[in-house]
């Protein structure tokens, strides 16, 4: 382990806690499931040591951390277990493991209606007051840094990274603190606008930017049904523009609940909830209307099925398109409704039930996977007021939890003890016997447990774009030869299965060339996920098997954010799998057709 933190596979220790496996990395920590006596934590590590060339500040930061979250103690918030120090000198703390979902995550999973939507922030508008109440700003707001626990559908806030306190000190250079864009009130661009020929100008963080945060994600769950999508959206924060009324891209939306976060997004500060106990008010007296309206889903369920993720599974953070499908598409779909409709009558033969005559036809939403049983929730004394004891280590039991910490750390979903990536000695769940006679893309079609379907369109962000060409300098669609699973010899052939998880690898022997200068080998491809087209190619394959890689890292750089692709064919076709040889040619893209 360097001063920039290397990342650690399973099985390794940082001071006396067994790496399970990677939670989520970001640009000052890696965050890891670890186990000591029993107990597991979340260990976020910070990526540089104090006396390494810390541009960032990470090593810093992650004891500021340390001091914000000792300053507190709420049900609603993460819960500090203690730190320590790895074994090569990085600082880490051990947080509670909350097993749950993203806020964006539960909306799409659990299809919440207006009043229990109120319940969770009615909570989460709880805890910033009382975080403000002790002079605390979370400054990183947003849908991924709020986990929804399973086991009692409780909110907690997560990832205090970019959280600062009364008279601390100033870590940022740039005009505006850390924090993600789409969630900045329009005020701190306003500033940056008003000051930019002032080097020294630093941007005062208000407890109003955290009021118009919390209305920016609740906006995103009344007005998008699939707000984990990376796709261009609606400016929220423009300084002169407001977006529009929540109640008018969603009629779903009651006109109270609508007019409240319209004030919350105001352009004018001064015309906001004054502070965050005034907003909880506001929230409590709109959970209090009993009219049909809050009684319903904020979106109808059909909005918000997906193909993909499955549970436990971090959604493909590559950017996909709201363009309209091409006409070609268009066809195949509606091609594959009828695969659907004779998939489901198929499913009614074998099975032996025949729906009666008048009962309307529908597709079952697909089963969620099973999850390991969450430990019983922790009690919370009523008494809030002194912070819970530091230590470094751990500090007794953990509640039942989870998080992943989001913002400057991408959150993945936790479920122990599955491995770090599916497919890695995990079995797959047995398909229905129905489902197993089913042609695959009958199967496919009707949705059958633990089937994949082929990736869709999408469009490469702009940071994965600016990363392979400007720092990699990387050429889109150049090929590289590259392992698709880096446990295995690029002559074996393998049987890869749609939605499990891969990391490729840049094998030994490449011809010396351009690629060794830009992609070498030992070069890591990650977050890698296996799709399946099971469609006779022009060569007479039978499919197609595509893996789609959202982070890089070649060594002696970090690891950055690309979009890579390797497109082969495969020789077989099985259930839900192909086979294909492990050595093949990606390539960069900057888009997927």
């Amino acid at each position: 382990m360097t001063s920039n933190l290397v990342r650690l596979p399973a099985g390794l220790v940082i001071d006396g806690w067994i790496v399970l496996k990677e939670l989520g990395s970001g640009g000052f920590a890696v965050v890891y499931l670890g186990e000591k006596n029993g107990q597991r934590r979340a260990l976020k590590v910070a990526r540089h040591r104090e006396a390494s060339g810390d541009e960032k500040q990470t090593h810093v930061r992650s004891e500021r951390e340390l001091t914000v979250l000792s300053m507190l103690r709420h049900p609603n918030i993460v819960t500090l277990r203690g730190h320590g120090y790895a074994e090569a000198g990085n600082f880490y703390l051990a947080l509670e493991y909350v097993d749950g979902w993203t806020l964006g995550e539960w909306k799409e999973r659990k299809h919440p209606t207006v009043q229990e939507i109120l319940r969770v922030f009615v909570k989460i508008a709880s805890a910033l007051a009382y975080m403000h109440s002790r002079g605390v700003l979370h400054r990183d707001l947003k849908l991924a840094n709020v986990l929804i626990r399973k086991s009692d559908g409780e909110p907690v806030i997560i990832d205090y990274s970019c959280a600062t306190y009364t008279q601390a000190e100033d870590l940022t250079e740039s005009g505006l603190p850390p924090g993600t864009d789409r969630f900045r009130a329009p005020e701190q661009f306003r500033f940056l606008n008003e000051h930019k020929d002032e080097h020294r100008a630093r941007y005062a963080f208000q407890v109003a930017d955290e009021i118009f945060a919390l209305g920016a994600m609740l906006y995103e769950l009344l007005t998008d049904p699939r707000p984990t999508e990376h796709r261009h959206r609606t400016a929220l924060n423009n300084p002169i523009d407001a977006p529009p009324p929540a109640r008018k891209v969603n009629a779903r939306v009651p006109e109270p609940f609508s007019d409240l976060v319209g004030s919350i997004l105001s352009r004018d500060p001064s015309k906001r909830p004054v502070d965050t106990e005034a907003l909880r008010r506001e929230l409590e007296e709109l959970l209090a209307d009993p009219g049909a309206e809050y009684a319903a889903p904020v979106h109808p369920p059909s909005e918000q099925r997906r193909s993909e993720p499955s549970e436990g599974e971090a959604p493909v953070p590559l950017e996909l398109t709201s363009k309209p499908r091409p006409r070609k598409l268009r066809t195949l779909a509606a091609g594959a409704a009828a695969v659907v409709l004779a998939a489901v009558v198929a499913l009614w033969r074998l099975s032996g039930t025949v729906p009666a005559p008048t009962a309307e036809l529908h597709v079952a939403a697909r089963p969620e996977p099973p999850t390991v049983p969450s430990v019983p929730p922790k009690t919370v004394s009523p008494d809030m007021s002194a912070p819970p004891p530091i230590v470094s280590g751990d500090a007794g039991p953990s509640p039942a939890a989870v998080p992943e910490e989001g913002s400057t750390v991408k959150t993945q979903p936790p479920e122990a003890p599955k491995q770090a990536r599916t497919g890695r000695g995990q079995k797959t769940p047995p398909m229905p016997d129905v489902c197993k006679a089913l042609p695959l893309l009958a199967a496919l079609s009707a949705g059958c447990p633990g089937v994949q379907v082929r990736p869709e369109p999408f469009e490469c962000p702009a940071g994965g774009t600016e990363a392979m060409t400007d720092v990699l300098r990387w050429r889109i669609n150049e090929q590289f030869q590259v392992n698709i699973d880096d446990r295995h010899a690029s002559d074996a052939r393998l049987w890869f299965t749609a939605g499990s998880e891969v990391v490729g690898v840049v094998p030994k022997g490449i011809a010396p060339g351009r690629q060794w200068e830009v992609a070498p080998p030992g070069t890591r491809f990650l977050g890698g996920k296996v799709y399946l087209i099971p469609e006779r190619t022009p060569a007479g394959a039978p499919g197609r098997v595509v893996v789609k890689y959202d982070r890089v890292k070649v060594p002696g750089k970090d690891e950055l954010p690309v979009c890579f692709v390797v497109d082969v064919p495969v020789e077989a076709l099985k259930d839900t799998a192909g086979k294909t040889f492990n050595g093949s040619a990606g390539y960069p893209v900057s888009e997927w057709p």
